[in-house]
């Protein structure tokens, strides 16, 4: 899969701002993350195995839709974002929580503490047009079999639409570039060996950090 960049939105349900103990924004945050940190399921029902070798204290996946540019897109319109999305599919966004708390406190920027080895995580892509009820379907994430997260993308403060027109005011979209839409709340950290699921309909696959 050939693209850019990966963006990422922050804050995008109000219960997992509150749930941080910051303050909601009036517009999500937004970061990057670039291509070489991105690990892809090959198909619905893959485990994957990824290594932990953190020495962060508090490692989180963040379960989030995720949705794949279909062209390119500069201060695009509403009409235009419409027609923007190709595919998409359920990722985990990787946080060094302890990490990204001391930069924080700092001052400091945290990119580092979104930004190392297999921090995307992404299943594989499903065609836009062949999941049309996907906003008001139910999607979760389980840590070791014990549900942790569960939502609905009707849940988000910001629609992928809106998310897509107000992205590209600040950065040009390219074809193929990959947009993370935010994480309800019940994140939770993971330790070596603990299995994530991910689930959206009929839809799933697994993570273990060995």
């Amino acid at each position: 899969m050939s693209f850019d960049k990966i963006v990422c939105v922050g804050k995008n349900y109000l219960d997992h701002a509150k749930e941080l103990g910051d303050a909601v924004p009036e517009k999500p945050v937004l970061f990057l993350k670039p291509a070489s940190v991105l690990k892809q399921a090959s198909h619905w029902g893959e485990q994957m195995h990824l290594a932990f070798s953190f020495e962060d204290t508090a490692v989180q996946p963040e379960c989030e839709i995720v949705l794949r540019m279909a062209h390119d897109g500069y201060r695009m319109t509403h009409a235009e974002a419409k027609n923007a999305i190709s595919h998409i599919t359920l990722g985990l966004d990787m946080t060094l929580r302890t990490h990204q708390s001391e930069l924080k406190k700092q001052g400091h920027p945290w990119t580092t503490a979104k930004v190392f080895k297999d921090a995307a995580i992404l299943g594989p892509w499903i065609a836009y047009h062949q999941f049309n009820n996907y906003m008001d379907t139910e999607f979760q994430l389980l840590i070791d079999g014990t549900l942790r997260q569960c939502a609905k993308g009707a849940d988000m403060m910001m629609q992928p639409e809106d998310l897509i027109v107000y992205i590209s005011q600040f950065f040009p979209l390219k074809s193929g570039d990959v947009i993370y839409t935010g994480t309800p709340a019940g994140v939770t950290s993971i330790s070596r060996n603990t299995t994530a699921e991910v689930r959206w309909h009929n839809h799933s696959y697994t993570v273990k950090w060995v």
